[in-house]
C-alpha cells in the first residue's frame, strides 16, 4: 500500500509540472511589466582631420525660426554695396527645428529645415507648421540644404560643428551679400541616414542618425572632410 501511495504522488507531481510547462504564465505570479521607454540623452560624435570630437551635455538647447524662401540681393543705389536689401518670397517661408550639444571640446548644432506656402502655417508673426509635419522634419534619408541661411531654396539639413577651436559648417557661412566659392552639389557625396525614430512612452520621439559631410569654415571657405558621424536626438 505503501509503494502504492508513493507512485501516486510521484505521478500527481508530475502531472502538475506537465501543466506548468504548457502555461509557462502560470509560473509567474506577477509578470514583470514592458520596460519604459524614456528619453535618450542628446548626444553626437564625429570626426574631422582623424581626430574625434564628442558632446553629450544634458540640457541641450532646442530652437525653431523662420527665414525667407529664394532670397536675393537687390541693390537700391546704382547696384553699390552701400544701400541693399534681401527680398524672397512672398507667400512662403523657411521653416526650422535646430538642436544644439555641447562639451568643452566639442560644438555641434543641426538644422532640420523645410520650406512651406504661409497659408499652410499658423501664423501671421511665427509661421510654424502642424505636428505631423515637424515630425516629418526627422524621418528619412536627409539631403544637405547648401544654401541655408542664403538663397534658401532647398529642403534639408544643416550642420555647424567646431574643431580645433574653429567654426565649420555643411552651408555657405558667407552673408548673401558676399560672393562665395562653393559650387552647387558640393554636398553630393555626403550623406545623413536616419536608422531609427522611436515614439517613447514620455511624449517625444528618439532619434537616431548616421552621417558624413563636407564642411567649409566660416572664414575663407576651406573645405575638411566630416566622417563617422553619429548622433542622438530627444525630438520633443
Amino acid at each position: 500500500m505503501k509503494n502504492l501511495i508513493t507512485f501516486h504522488a510521484i505521478l500527481l507531481l508530475a502531472i502538475v509540472s506537465s501543466c506548468k510547462k504548457d502555461n509557462p504564465t502560470q509560473n509567474i505570479s506577477t509578470e514583470a511589466k514592458k520596460a519604459e521607454i524614456l528619453g535618450v540623452r542628446d548626444s553626437v560624435s564625429y570626426t574631422i582631420d582623424g581626430k574625434t570630437y564628442i558632446a553629450n551635455n544634458e540640457g541641450t538647447f532646442t530652437s525653431g525660426g523662420n527665414q525667407g524662401v529664394n532670397q536675393k540681393v537687390v541693390y537700391n543705389n546704382n547696384g553699390t554695396m552701400l544701400n541693399w536689401d534681401i527680398v524672397g518670397d512672398k507667400d512662403s517661408v523657411l521653416f526650422y527645428r535646430g538642436n544644439l550639444i555641447t562639451s568643452n571640446t566639442a560644438y555641434f548644432q543641426i538644422f532640420f529645415a523645410k520650406k512651406f506656402n504661409k497659408k499652410d502655417l499658423n501664423g501671421p508673426n511665427f509661421y510654424t507648421p502642424s505636428r505631423a509635419d515637424v515630425l516629418k522634419l526627422y524621418t528619412g534619408d536627409q539631403r544637405y540644404a547648401e544654401d541655408f541661411g542664403r538663397e534658401n531654396a532647398q529642403n534639408g539639413i544643416a550642420i555647424l560643428v567646431s574643431a580645433d577651436n574653429k567654426s565649420f559648417s555643411s552651408y555657405g557661412p558667407l552673408p548673401l551679400q558676399m560672393k562665395t566659392s562653393l559650387k552647387p552639389g558640393f554636398q553630393n557625396n555626403s550623406s545623413f541616414k536616419v536608422i531609427s525614430f522611436t515614439q517613447t512612452d514620455v511624449g517625444g520621439y528618439n532619434l537616431e542618425a548616421k552621417f558624413s559631410a563636407t564642411v567649409v569654415d566660416e572664414f575663407n571657405e576651406n573645405p575638411k572632410k566630416l566622417e563617422n558621424g553619429y548622433l542622438r536626438l530627444y525630438v520633443r
